[in-house]
Formats: C-alpha cells, structure tokens, sequence
C-alpha cells in the first residue's frame, strides 16, 4: 500500500519491542509522503514517548475491512508547521495485516486491577499523573496513589485481553495488572476499547472489557504460546478419547443385537466375552488333532531294532511265478498241483 493513500486523521497503531517490554501505541496520521509518515505526537500526562535507538517498531493501518502492516521502520521526532510530531520512515510498501493471527488463550485468572485516578476529571490512568512544579503544592496525595480493584483476566493474545470487573471503567480507561506464568509475574497496561453488561445472575462480574495492551512483558508471547501448544494437545487427546467411546460404542451395539437376536431364536446362551480375529486363528490351531506320541526314539532303540531284523528268519522262496503260471491258475485259487521245479535262471547270454 502506498503511504500517500493514508487517510489524514486516521488512526495508526504502533507496536514497539523494547528490551523486556512491549509497548502498543495509537496516534493519528498528520502528513504522509513516499517514504515518511508524520503522526500526532504521542504522549501521556504531559510525558513525551521517546523511541530509542534499539527499539524495534512496527506500525498498522487499517483501511476499510483491510490491515496493512510495516515492520522495522524508524521512529523519531520532527517539528513540522512550527508543531512537534512523531515521524516513521518506512522503506517498503507493507502486508497485509489480520489481527486474527494473534491468537487468543483463555486462562481465567482472578487479578487486582490498579489505575490512577487523572487529577480534574473521572478519567483512569495506567501511569502516574505528571504535574507542573506550580501545581505540585495543591496536587493531593490521593492521586499519586494507585486503586485496585477485583477483576478477572478472561482471555489474553500478544495484542488485546478480555477482563471483566464489576467496578466501571469507561472508554479509554487504561488499568494494569499481572498475570501468573512459569517465567514469572508478567506485569501488563491496558485500555478500554469496548464494553459489555454481561448478566450478573450468571457471572460473578457484571462488565466484560475488550483492552488493547498498552504495555507487555516480552515474555508473554511464549507465555501464549505454551498455553496454545497445551490446548492442542488436550484438544487431540479428548478427540481420541471420543473416537474411542464411538468404536466401543459400536461394539457394545452389536453385541447386545447379537444377544436378542440369540433371544428371539430361543437359545439362551451367555456371551462370555469378544471372540477376534487373534483367537479364530488360535482355535484353528488349538482345535486341530494332534498325531500320538507314543515314546521317544533313541539311538540305541534304532539300533537294537536293526539287530532284532537281522536275526528274524527270511521267508522261504519256493520258486518264481511266470505269466504262464498265472494264466494256468489265477492267483488267489489254491491249487493241488505242485508247482514245477525251476532247475536255473537262463538269460539271454547264456547257452
């Protein structure tokens, strides 16, 4: 997006990581060219912001339904028109900015909220009021000192919070707070942007706030980031534990539809438990009929059994049977004619 088409009186939101903490500023766009954009200066009770030569700064536009984004541009202070003002210079021409990236947690955590009371108005402050050293003397001591009261961080990302209170904060009230972690307290500022009743017959708190974080500890984001990874995982363990429930669901139905079916055909017998493939396989094997063992074999049976074979006694041969023989008399019939004398064997090489 070219820097010429921003909008003169739009708001503009800048982002800056600074060591240990996050800040979240907001202005509005006084002048634009090709390269720089001029904003309302930002300050707070008569306190400048001052960049810093290490901070890293972004800034984002939004345009419509459209958010556009700049990273690493660098920030400074200029007078222009004889009025001192914020300035960016900016290198590239952005992204596309969605504000849905930044991913929100729920942790619903009981916190005390503190703020400043503005000296002259009903305004709250997250910061202490800064007075001139002429009003210093007529400045009450209440107002160098913070209130709290009770609230409840809902939800939090690296961008906004959710906190609901039944004390009544109003637009642009701006509070602070600290969240637990395990890197610690994780102290926060805030402002108002949004407000809600909520039905206090429900809710221990009547009012829901929607914040914008002023100011952050660095360590949030991975402080979000742990609480994300944790509500994957649980989400995917409560997923498979249904999938779980819905197959053994399953099953149960249809044994129980097995077991009226048993019922309706007269058999009354019992389902001891659930037969599977595993032991289909083991009934085959256990069902299938052995071959008898009667002993064991050794070498030396083997051996004595070859012996007791040599010494048994050979059948006698009478003679040898020839086609003929067989034709005179079939075998089988019992024959009173003796069987003829075989006198030698004659084969074809003898005379």
């Amino acid at each position: 997006m070219l820097l010429e088409n921003l909008a003169i009186g739009r708001s503009v939101e800048v982002y800056v990581d600074r060591g240990e903490y996050c800040y979240h500023l907001t202005s509005k766009v006084e002048e634009t060219s090709a390269k720089r954009v001029y904003i309302t200066l930002i300050a707070t009770n008569t306190r400048v912001f001052e960049f810093r030569q290490g901070d890293k700064v972004r800034i984002v536009y939004r345009d419509g339904n459209q958010i556009w984004e700049w990273d690493n541009v660098k920030a400074g202070i200029t007078k222009k028109y004889g009025t001192r003002m914020h300035y960016f210079d900016i290198a590239d021409g952005g992204r596309s900015f969605n504000r849905r990236n930044a991913y929100r947690v729920n942790i619903d955590e009981e916190v005390m909220l503190g703020y400043y009371d503005q000296y002259g108005t009903t305004a709250k402050s997250a910061d202490i009021q800064k007075f001139k050293l002429s009003d210093e003397a007529s400045v009450p001591p209440a107002m160098l000192v913070p209130n709290f009261v009770k609230g409840i961080v809902r939800d939090i990302s690296a961008t906004g919070v959710g906190i609901c209170s039944n004390y009544e904060f109003s637009i642009d009230d701006a509070m602070f707070f600290s969240i637990s972690s395990n890197y610690g307290k994780l102290p926060a500022k805030a402002k108002v942007v949004r407000k809600v009743e909520v039905n206090p017959a429900k809710n221990k708190y009547s009012n829901y706030y929607g914040c914008l974080l002023l100011q952050t500890d660095n360590k949030l984001s991975r402080h979000i980031a742990d609480i994300q990874r944790e509500a994957i995982k649980v989400k995917k363990n409560k997923e498979e534990e249904e999938e779980l429930d819905k197959a053994l669901g399953r099953l149960e139905k249809g044994i129980l539809s097995n077991k009226k079916l048993m019922q309706k055909k007269g058999t009354t017998g019992k389902i001891k438990g659930i037969r599977t493939v595993f032991d289909e396989d083991n009934a085959e094997v256990k069902n299938k009929q052995r071959p008898k063992v009667e002993g064991i074999v050794t070498a030396e049976d083997e051996l004595k059994r070859k012996e007791a074979k040599k010494q048994q006694p050979r059948p006698k041969v009478e003679g040898i049977v020839t086609m003929d023989d067989i034709k005179e008399k079939p075998l089988g019939k019992k024959s009173n004619v003796p069987p003829p004398e075989i006198e030698g064997i004659k084969t074809a090489g003898l005379k």
